[in-house]
């Protein structure tokens, strides 16, 4: 207790690793429940017929975030000086801004998808059933483009809340999964329950920052012509990291549908199923992400960039240490967690999930390091980096595939996440 009787006020990194808890709190639940839902598919449909699933589900979140711009993170890094200085006329104006962004982005990421869908029905290999519902998953697209209720939620510290309706998505597709895997119904049945996730997921999530708005008086005019004109900092910076994350997705799907084209479904399969067991130990690390980034933005307004960078290492070497004996801890039982998971179809992917659990690690430094820029304002930087990650990673990937087989996926990724460090540090660490 302070002098005063007061609870004394907790410093930087204690919030940050507190919001990360508390968002933890829910994401953990839905990775439990990802990995159960996982299993489920494994051993109900096999690797050729799980693979042609997740194969579809990473179609749509590649296009989805090709097309979406991470207005959320416009609306922390923007408007948390707004919300700082009681400017809440400004704050509805960014807020119109970022919606209408998202809307254009859904839009545009329905027309993408379905241009593209006939192309990647014949690089996929996917059945005639399957391209039939892939047509209405372009559709649900627009739904994994809920990035300004996000940023909302984030602003205002609703991280337990948020948490929680990211167990949506995992608790439908778990539910789904075991009455269809004990009525041995097919891949079609299958993906049909992933669609539906994805548009109960988004619609939820509009509803909740929506809500948010609505308790605070901030709900923007979204039709009609704006009173004040944009702020000329609002577009670049959105592109920028829209652009940065769309490179970002190299690390993770976009590995997936190379997998898959090149090697078939089956080794689409092993590598998802890697890629999930390491999800798990990487749900903290993303939550971590998440919870720095607003929490080091406003650092960066109120103290300056040397006081930033401090709390920055702080949080990541917190990170690390906690996450490093998980890592090992998933070396040792790499063969149970396969055949756990995928039963002996699956023994395969065990060195898979030793590899994908270490580059955790990688990712760990990469993202605080990320946060960090994006506080200082330099999503140039960012970018620059992502590019630099992406053509190592792919790079790697394309000359090791097909030489050494589905191993090279996680390879690739410590190649390209190893790259980025070294270009974020070097941004976070420059005047």
């Amino acid at each position: 207790m302070t002098p005063s009787g007061t609870k004394k006020q907790a410093g930087p990194v204690a919030r940050i690793m507190a919001n990360a808890g508390k968002l933890l709190s829910g994401k953990a639940a839905g990775g439990v429940l990802s990995l159960a839902y996982l299993a489920i598919a494994a051993r109900g449909l096999g690797p050729e017929g799980m693979g042609a699933l997740v194969l579809a589900h990473a179609y749509a979140t590649v296009i989805a975030g090709v097309a979406r711009f991470q207005s959320w993170q416009a609306v922390i890094r923007f408007g948390a000086p707004m919300v700082r200085d009681g400017d809440e006329a400004r704050l509805k104006d960014l807020l119109r801004y970022t919606i209408r962004l998202d809307l254009i982005s859904g839009v545009a990421s329905v027309i993408i998808a379905l241009a593209l869908a006939p192309l990647a029905a014949r690089v996929f290999g996917w059945s005639d059933d399957i391209r039939g519902l892939i047509t209405v998953y372009c559709f649900a697209t627009p739904f994994l483009i809920a990035a300004t209720p996000t940023g909302v939620l984030r602003l205002y510290d609703k991280f337990k809340l948020l948490g929680w309706q990211l167990t949506l998505m995992p608790l439908i597709r778990f539910v789904g999964a075991i009455i269809l895997w004990l009525t041995e119904a097919s891949v079609g049945a299958f993906l049909i329950v992933w669609i539906a996730s994805v548009f109960v997921h988004g619609s939820s999530l509009w509803f909740l920052g929506w809500r948010e708005l609505e308790k605070k008086k901030l709900t923007p005019a979204i039709l009609g012509k704006a009173a004040r004109d944009a702020d000329k900092a609002w577009l670049p910076f959105m592109i920028k990291t829209n652009l940065s994350s769309s490179i970002d997705l190299m690390h993770n799907n976009v590995p997936l549908l190379i997998v898959g084209g090149v090697l078939g479904p089956a080794a689409a399969a092993l590598f998802r199923i890697a890629y999930n067991l390491a999800n798990v130990l990487a749900q903290p690390i993303t939550m971590f992400n998440h919870a720095s980034f607003p929490e080091l933005s406003k650092i960066e307004a109120e103290e300056g960039r040397h006081k930033m960078a401090k709390v920055a290492f702080q949080s990541i070497g917190t990170a690390i240490l906690i996450a490093a004996p998980i890592v090992f801890l998933y070396f040792l039982l790499r063969r149970q967690l396969a055949v756990g998971i995928g039963g002996e179809e699956f023994l395969a992917a065990a060195p898979l999930i030793a590899l994908m659990a270490f580059a955790q690690l990688f990712q760990i430094a990469s993202l605080g390091l990320e946060s960090a820029v994006l506080a200082r304002g330099r999503a140039g930087w960012a970018l620059s980096g992502q590019v630099a990650a992406a053509v190592a990673h792919l790079g790697f990937l394309f000359l090791m595939l097909t030489a050494i087989g589905v191993i090279a996926a996680p390879l690739a990724i410590m190649t390209g996440w190893a790259v980025l460090i070294a270009v974020l540090l070097l941004a976070l660490l420059r005047r």
